[in-house]
C-alpha cells in the first residue's frame, strides 16, 4: 500500500488521474456484479406491490443466523452455551442471544470471522481510536451498493451520473504546487473533492470547480460541503451547478447548517446512515422521513439510546446484536411513501459524541449543535473539546464582521446553564477549527480516558433494560431526558 501511495503522490497530475481512475474500476468490478443487480431489481419492484416485512425480516433473521452457527466459532460456542435454537419463531426471540461489543469484536476478532473468503476488507479506527478489522464477502457489498443506489434512484439519480464527491482521503501530495485539490474517477464519472485541502484561501477554488463540472448529485462528508457554502454565502460567488439531491454521510448536520447547503448548492437533502462496521441501511425518503432497509437487519436500541445492530450480510465477519457506538431515536410514525420498514426519528451520533458531567449525566450532540442558534449568525462553527472531567474547551469561529464581545460574554453563560454549573467553561476564538486526520470536523471532541467513560456507562444502565426490537411490528419513540440545574455563578471568560 505505501508503495502504491508513493507511486501515486510522486506522479503528475494527469496520471493521478488515471491511478484513481484504475483503482476506481477495481471497486466498480467488487461492487457491481450479478447479485447486485437482482437486488437492485428486487427492490425496484416492490414499489408496484405491498409485502410481508415482519415475515421476511424473520426468514432472513434466520437464515443468517444459521449461517453463523455453521461457519463462525465464536457463534458456534456462543448458541451452545446459551442453547439457542434454530430458526426462531418470533423476531423478539433475537434477545436470547447475547450482545457483541467492540472489546470482544477486537479481541476474538479471529473466532468472529467465519471460515468462507472474504477478501473485502474494511476497518474502523472507531471514537476511542482503536481499529477493529471487518471482512466482506463480494456479495455482501453487492447488496450493499444495491440498497444505496436504490436509494439514491428514489430520489432521481441514476448510476453513470455526474456525481461530486467530498472525501476524507488525501489527494494532493503537500509537495503539490498547482491548485488542484480534486481528481477524477472516470469509471463511475465521479468527480473526488479532498475536504483536507478546503480553507478560506482555497474555497473559491472548489466552487468553481464545482460549477465546471455542473454534478448531478452530490454527496461525502458534509464538512466540506458546508465550509464551500459557507464561504460562497459569505463572498457572494454563485454557484451555477444543479444537482438534483445531496447524499451526506459519516457526518451530523444541524439543521441550520443543512439549510445553508440546500439554498447554496440549489439541491435537496437526503440523508442516510450505514456504519464502517456494516450496520442495515437507514435512509431518508423523499417526504422526509428515515426508513430501514429491513431487507439489510435489525436495529435495537438500548435505554440510553446506542444502537445493536444484526446485519443480514456481514457474512465475512458476522454481526448479530453488535453494539456499534451510535445513537438514534426511534418513531412510531408511518409514511405515506410506502416504504415497508420502521420509521428512524433521528440519528443522534456515535457513542463517544457527548459531553460527560461530574454527575454522570451526558449532553449529546443535538443540544450542543443548538446553542449558536441563539446568536445572530455571528458564530461560524464551533467545537466542544473535553479531556477533563471539570472543564470544556469550546473552540469558535466568529464572523469578523459581525461578531461582538457581548456574544461571547452570552456564549459562556448559555454553556454554564446548560452544564449545570458543573463545568469550567473555556472560550478560544480560532480562525479555524483543525480538521482530523481523517479529515472530518468533529463537533465534539471526546478526550475523557475510557475507565472513566465506562465507570459512567456502568452507572448509568444499571438495571440494564433494553428497548423493543425494530422491526415492522414494533417500533416506539422515547427521548432520554438529562438533568439540568445548578447555579449560574459569574466567572471570568478564557478566550
Amino acid at each position: 500500500m505505501q508503495l502504491k501511495q508513493s507511486i501515486y503522490f510522486h506522479s503528475p497530475i494527469f496520471l493521478q488521474n488515471i491511478l484513481t481512475t484504475i483503482y476506481g474500476r477495481v471497486l466498480y468490478q467488487e461492487r457491481y456484479g450479478p447479485v447486485y443487480q437482482k437486488r437492485l431489481q428486487e427492490l425496484k419492484e416492490k414499489e408496484r406491490f405491498q409485502t410481508n416485512a415482519q415475515a421476511e425480516q424473520l426468514a432472513r433473521l434466520n437464515q443468517f443466523l444459521l449461517f453463523c452457527q455453521t461457519y463462525s466459532p465464536y457463534y458456534q460456542e456462543l448458541f451452545e452455551q446459551h442453547r439457542i435454537t434454530l430458526p426462531l419463531e418470533t423476531l423478539d426471540e433475537l434477545k436470547q442471544i447475547p450482545i457483541l461489543s467492540k472489546e470482544i469484536l477486537r479481541t476474538r476478532n479471529a473466532d468472529v470471522h467465519a471460515k468462507i473468503r472474504a477478501p473485502i476488507l474494511g476497518k474502523t479506527g472507531g471514537t476511542t481510536g482503536k481499529s477493529i478489522q471487518v471482512h466482506y464477502t463480494k456479495e455482501d457489498m453487492q447488496i450493499r451498493m444495491a440498497h444505496l443506489d436504490y436509494f439514491k434512484w428514489t430520489h432521481g439519480i441514476e448510476r453513470g451520473m455526474r456525481r461530486a464527491s467530498f472525501t476524507g482521503q488525501t489527494l494532493a501530495a503537500e509537495s503539490q504546487k498547482a491548485p488542484v485539490y480534486w481528481r477524477m474517477n472516470k469509471a463511475i464519472n465521479q468527480l473526488l473533492f479532498t475536504i483536507k485541502n478546503i480553507n478560506p484561501q482555497t474555497a473559491a477554488l472548489y466552487i468553481e470547480q464545482l460549477n465546471r463540472f455542473n454534478p448531478e448529485s452530490i454527496d461525502g462528508l458534509p464538512s466540506g460541503m458546508i465550509e464551500v457554502a459557507r464561504h460562497a454565502k459569505k463572498y457572494n460567488i454563485p454557484c451555477t451547478f444543479r444537482p438534483k439531491a445531496i447524499f451526506p454521510t459519516a457526518e451530523m448536520m444541524t439543521a441550520a447548517e443543512r439549510q445553508l447547503i440546500e439554498e447554496v448548492f440549489h439541491a435537496p437533502i437526503f440523508d442516510q446512515y450505514a456504519s464502517s462496521e456494516g450496520a442495515p441501511i437507514v435512509a431518508e425518503c423523499r417526504y422526509g422521513k428515515k426508513h430501514l432497509h429491513y431487507e439489510m437487519g435489525i436495529i435495537e436500541v438500548e435505554e440510553d439510546g446506542q444502537i445493536l445492530v444484526t446485519s443480514f450480510d456481514t457474512h465475512g465477519t458476522p454481526l448479530v446484536r453488535y453494539r456499534v457506538g451510535d445513537r438514534m431515536t426511534l418513531s412510531e410514525a408511518t409514511c405515506q411513501c410506502g416504504h415497508a420498514g420502521p420509521v428512524i426519528a433521528s440519528i443522534d451520533g456515535r457513542g463517544r459524541s457527548f459531553i460527560q458531567l461530574k454527575d454522570g449525566h451526558r449532553i449529546f450532540e443535538g443540544e450542543l449543535a443548538g446553542i449558536v442558534r441563539a446568536f445572530p449568525n455571528c458564530i461560524e462553527r464551533v467545537q466542544y473539546i473535553q479531556s477533563d472531567k471539570e472543564e470544556i474547551v469550546m473552540l469558535y469561529v466568529p464572523d469578523e464582521r459581525c461578531f461582538k464581545e457581548e456574544h461571547e460574554k452570552e456564549l459562556y453563560f448559555v454553556l454554564k446553564r446548560l452544564f449545570g454549573g458543573q463545568m469550567e467553561v473555556l472560550l478560544r476564538a480560532v480562525p479555524e477549527i483543525p480538521k482530523e486526520i481523517s479529515g472530518k470536523t468533529l463537533l465534539i471532541k471526546q478526550l475523557l480516558p475510557e475507565k472513566v467513560e465506562e465507570f459512567a456507562i456502568r452507572r448509568e444502565q444499571t438495571p440494564f433494560i433494553f428497548k423493543k426490537v425494530v422491526c415492522f411490528f414494533d417500533v416506539f419513540s422515547k427521548k432520554k431526558e438529562f438533568a439540568k440545574g445548578g447555579k449560574n455563578r459569574s466567572e471570568s471568560v478564557v478566550r
